[in-house]
């Protein structure tokens, strides 16, 4: 099956079209979200760069660059803060080396917070303009299911989808949601399918259009407006769905700009 996508070269064809301002610094995440507000580009808030040590230091670089390699990404602004473990120039150059739509800002170096809000409009600005986005045929569509719990009509949706070619990824490895969004991050999903725990709201991941089907719990029934599919959705209902976002129907998280990125930690922060 042969759907139009957004080409962005070496990152792959994608569903969506987004700018990532990327704080490499947790210090540097409301910087980001300043210059994110200014051009309707994506950032997150997250915990990590400094403070980090062993393997996350490697684990949560890997994570980043996957997250700016990610298909639906056009280009990049990485933004630091200079004195930070995780150093975002290293960061940088790991992304240059596969796709020049990348830059990278220091605040210490920028003349400071609104120094670096200004100068990182401009420049995810001129990113924008450089590597302008072209329409393409996506042949093959990447679904990443989230099996936070479990669904009666999950293995009929999913053979109906392989049936015509679509490629689908399952992750159940915890019961966070968030924790299986990043492994199907990782993967290169064009679109979640999300059947979060009972005990959890509708949730999302700001780079991947997130389709919630609720559960017949208390707190789903109480925030059903949040869900963008009922407990006893069809298999015919859900496959229409994630047609209709792959098509560029927005989700009920994507709408009112709701997510997380959580990342994957072996230690905690020192």
């Amino acid at each position: 099956m042969s759907m139009q996508g957004f080409d962005h070269g070496n990152r792959g064809i994608g569903v969506r079209d987004h700018q990532l301002i990327l704080p490499s610094v947790v210090c540097s995440t409301r910087v980001s979200n300043r210059i994110a507000k200014e051009t309707g580009a994506i950032t997150f808030a997250h915990q990590h760069g400094c403070g980090i040590i062993g393997n996350d230091v490697g684990g949560i670089t890997e994570f980043f660059a996957a997250l700016a390699n990610h298909p639906n990404v056009g280009s990049t602004l990485i933004v630091g803060l200079g004195c930070e473990t995780l150093q975002g120039n290293e960061l940088a150059e790991i992304l240059l080396a596969k796709n020049r739509s990348t830059n990278y800002l220091v605040t210490q170096e920028s003349g400071g917070v609104q120094g670096t809000v200004n100068s990182g409009v401009k420049a995810a600005q001129e990113l924008r303009n450089k590597y302008q986005t072209f329409a393409a045929p996506l042949s093959r569509l990447h679904l990443g299911i989230d099996l936070s719990s479990e669904n009666s009509n999950l293995s009929e949706v999913v053979a109906t989808l392989t049936e015509v070619g679509v490629a689908v990824t399952v992750s159940n490895s915890h019961k966070n949601s968030g924790l299986n969004f990043s492994e199907l991050m990782e993967a290169g999903v064009h679109v979640i399918l999300s059947f979060p725990d009972e005990s959890q709201p509708a949730s999302g991941f700001p780079l991947i259009p997130t389709i919630n089907v609720a559960s017949k719990s208390a707190l789903h029934t109480a925030l059903s407006g949040d869900f963008d599919l009922v407990s006893d959705a069809t298999v015919e209902a859900i496959v229409a769905k994630i047609y209709s976002v792959f098509n560029g129907e927005l989700t009920k998280v994507e709408a009112i700009g709701a997510g997380e990125i959580i990342a994957n930690r072996e230690v905690r922060s020192v």
